[in-house]
């Protein structure tokens, strides 16, 4: 569910600007990272692995680099 949550946010945005999300499934790494490497107009800057209240959260950087 990442991929398409973030593919509707990324849809919204202005070339520049960069989306962060945050996701607990350790999947969402290679799935983002696939998904923005398969993908023109998207960079995925930085994957961020992090321990939140006891719970693991994984933060992704996306930038959107083209309409």
């Amino acid at each position: 569910m990442p991929v398409v949550k973030t593919k509707q946010a990324i849809d919204e945005l202005d070339p520049g600007s960069v989306l962060e999300v945050l996701a607990t499934d350790p999947g969402s790494m290679s799935d983002l990272e696939g998904w923005a490497n398969s993908t023109s107009s998207v960079e995925l800057l930085d994957q961020i692995e992090a321990e939140t209240d006891g719970e693991t959260v994984y933060r992704h950087y996306i930038r959107r680099t083209a309409e």
